[in-house]
């Protein structure tokens, strides 16, 4: 009797001790290891009830007892399991029409921010240089020459890889085209063709082969030099024209000068005729003529 009397003590104890460890357990996981079953509610707002009068809520019982204030690691654990638990479906309507603002989800595609609407496509890699042409020229000679000139002139162009029927193109037009040497051609530019000041575009091509052509080389025509002084009269009888002299009077320095037929003006332009209305000069470098008019007397 004794002994099962000390048999069913026994495990009485062991009984409490198995409860012991786990209302222990209990605890801690209530406490510490388990985080909130769903994400916290919002507070109501002030002067709600939940019986829907505008009463304000009356203050906890006397009686209630006070949660148990969590340890810094238990709140912060307690938070993450919440954000983890929330399965709310993200609000994309900011993110996608590029601002906070409600008006922003009405603007259309393309406003800055928007990086869901549409495709920028990226640009586009600068276009490749175009292969040199076959024939390549490098010089030409003269390279100037001055508008009006009544004279001819020869041009010669000078290159390289020139075919044997190659002929000069001037402004596109073919011109007669006689070749010099393996390296060298040349024709002539008739005063006509350079009577205007401006650029006249010089090449090359294959006469059997159009795709032999050369790069294009510019001849440039400079503008005639103009009279720099202004005729003031005439000295000397109407019936003896040789002995009449031009009275003129220098733009740069405001000096008289005379001169008869024949003399020359500043060192380059001479004399021609004297009339009682001009005179006609010729610019002795390029052979180019001008009138020069009586310069009208201030009233």
């Amino acid at each position: 009797m004794a002994q099962r009397s000390s048999s069913s003590e026994k495990v009485k104890r062991i009984l409490l001790a198995a409860l012991g460890v786990a209302l222990v357990g209990a605890v801690v996981y209530q406490f510490v290891l388990r985080g909130p079953e769903s994400r916290p509610k919002r507070n109501p707002q002030p002067g709600a009830t939940t019986g829907g009068s505008s009463q304000p809520a009356t203050a906890s019982a006397p009686g209630a007892q006070k949660p148990r204030q969590l340890g810094v690691a238990a709140q912060q654990e307690a938070m993450m399991q919440a954000l983890l638990s929330d399965l709310t479906p993200l609000n994309m309507r900011f993110a996608s029409s590029g601002g906070s603002k409600p008006e922003a989800s009405n603007r259309a595609p393309g406003d800055r921010g928007n990086i869901f609407a549409y495709y920028v496509e990226p640009p586009k890699p600068p276009k490749p240089p175009d292969p040199p042409p076959p024939i390549q020229l490098v010089s030409l000679q003269p390279q100037t020459a001055v508008a009006g000139t009544p004279r001819p002139l020869t041009l010669v162009v000078t290159g390289n890889k020139i075919p044997a029927d190659a002929h000069i193109l001037v402004d596109g037009s073919p011109r007669v085209t006689k070749r010099v040497s393996e390296t060298q051609l040349s024709t002539e530019i008739s005063p006509g063709d350079y009577s205007l000041a401006r650029g006249i575009n010089v090449t090359v091509k294959s006469q059997s082969n159009p795709a032999e052509n050369s790069n294009s080389i510019q001849f440039v025509v400079q503008a005639a030099p103009e009279p720099q002084f202004v005729y003031k009269g005439r000295l000397g009888t109407l019936g003896q024209p040789q002995y009449n002299y031009a009275v003129v009077e220098l733009n740069s320095t405001k000096e008289i000068k005379r001169a008869k037929v024949g003399d020359t003006i500043m060192g380059i332009w001479r004399v021609d005729s004297i009339s009682a209305d001009g005179i006609d000069v010729t610019l002795t470098q390029y052979d180019i003529k001008r009138h020069v008019q009586l310069q009208d007397k201030v009233r």
